[in-house]
């Protein structure tokens, strides 16, 4: 970092140091702890912030040989892997247990907790990993307990809200968890999809989510949505996503001749649906895809079968400097997601380069996408829509891109500003650390 850069980052941090209030301890749990996608990024995101606002962030999490260092690994609890094709019955029934209910996570938990002794909790993803065996941990401690609504688990019991197949259904939002099990919407599995009911019978007649004390959704259509389902009694608020103390936001600059998908490879991401839109389009322009996931076979396949190699370029997981490289150099970017999106992290970090988003017109994305204003919006899981809307993107001459580019960039510092987002989040720790101690 420069040394203007670093007197900049110094500013930052002073002035949430001046506006944060006292300082606090931050027990940050997510069941990853190394960069694997959106929720990740956030949850790096969110450390660093409160880091930078003079805060102290501890953590929680599972132990895999990919983590990120922390001076709290030692309490990590063990990585489970439920996916492994050579376990035998028995371990499969032993490893679903803890996938229910952890007590190993419940002992190293009430570990950190007495050795720490965090003012408040703040978790990210928890479910068949940590469960919410922690939670129990957190509430005899006395201890605030924030959750963050990066999935809707409580809802589903497959955490999309998809079918196996694919479609979107609210069967067990409406009439029960069995619905999961029906319709083996866990991954075409029997099993998986009964372990997925056991565990969220057990939570609804445990009242676990009633524990939580405050839950954060990052749109309105999430908030609503849970809210509805009548699942919790606590409170839930609405917060915009953010974006990193250090983002830089700059408008157009000189593009080269490719659209980007970044981001998971998976069925609900509706990758599919773009290689299709492009096999439809007729354009010079390529399409540059960077992630991975469970469906790069099928992507691979379909590029090969259809004979989109000079077309089409896939990579693997890319992050940091690198990545931004690429979103700055590419003429639009691609968020073409079949399930209930929620903040969607890869259309806000497009933004703040000032890029137009070709995004699907479901829950958040069409809040964060202003058709035609600072990006467009195509019909989920429909290649004719997305080969339109792309067009309509590829023939806007540069100075209309160069306008729309201005009016993004503008929207996404109004939008995702971190500073005003820890200001607020830190408003809400003090207040519910308050309450407990009355």
């Amino acid at each position: 970092m420069s040394i203007v850069g670093s007197i900049y980052l110094f500013n930052i941090c002073k002035s949430f140091w001046i506006h944060s209030g006292e300082t606090m301890k931050i027990l940050l749990i997510h069941k990853f702890h190394y960069m694997l996608g959106g929720t990740e990024t956030f949850h790096y995101n969110l450390a660093n912030a409160l880091t930078a606002a003079g805060h102290k962030v501890i953590y929680f999490s599972m132990y895999d040989e990919r983590n990120i260092p922390c001076e709290q690994d030692s309490y990590f609890t063990s990585n489970i892997n439920y996916n492994d094709r050579d376990m035998g019955l028995l371990k499969k029934v032993k490893i679903g247990l803890k996938l229910i209910y952890s007590f190993e996570a419940k002992t190293k938990i009430n570990r950190l907790v007495e050795d720490e002794k965090p003012d408040i909790a703040h978790i990210g993803l928890l479910h068949r990993q940590l469960t919410f065996s922690i939670v129990d941990v957190l509430k005899r401690h006395n201890i605030p307990v924030v959750m963050h609504l990066h999935e809707l688990t409580p809802l589903c019991p497959c955490y999309t809200m998809l079918r196996n197949d694919g479609t979107i259904c609210n069967e067990c939002m409406v009439s029960g968890y069995w619905n999961c099990v029906k319709h083996k919407c866990m991954k075409g599995s029997f099993t998986k999809s009964l372990l997925a009911y056991v565990e969220a019978q057990f939570l609804k007649y445990g009242d676990y989510y009633n524990k939580v004390d405050l839950y954060i959704a990052e749109c309105d259509f999430y908030k609503k949505l849970v809210a509805s389902s009548h699942f919790t009694n606590s409170p839930i608020i609405k917060m915009n996503n953010f974006l990193p103390i250090e983002q830089e936001y700059k408008s157009y600059s000189k593009c080269d001749d490719y659209i980007l998908y970044f981001g998971r490879y998976s069925r609900e991401k509706g990758v599919l649906t773009i290689l299709k839109a492009f096999n439809i389009l007729k354009c010079k322009e390529k399409l540059v895809l960077v992630g991975n996931g469970t469906e790069l076979d099928n992507i691979n396949n379909y590029i090969l079968e259809n004979k989109l190699q000079n077309k089409v370029e896939v990579y693997g997981a890319i992050f940091g400097k690198e990545m931004e490289q690429i979103i700055e150099k590419a003429k639009a970017i691609l968020v073409p997601s079949e399930w209930y999106e929620n903040g969607a992290f890869v259309a806000l970090q497009a933004l703040a380069k000032g890029k137009i988003v070709i995004a699907s017109n479901i829950a958040g994305l069409a809040e964060i996408i202003q058709d035609g204003e600072t990006g467009f919006l195509a019909e989920p899981g429909n290649p004719k829509s997305f080969a339109e809307v792309i067009e309509k993107a590829l023939n806007m001459t540069e100075s209309e891109y160069l306008k729309m580019s201005e009016k993004i960039v503008n929207y996404a510092k109004q939008r995702c500003d971190a500073q005003k987002y820890i200001f607020q989040l830190t408003n809400y720790y003090a207040k519910l650390i308050s309450m407990k101690n009355q």
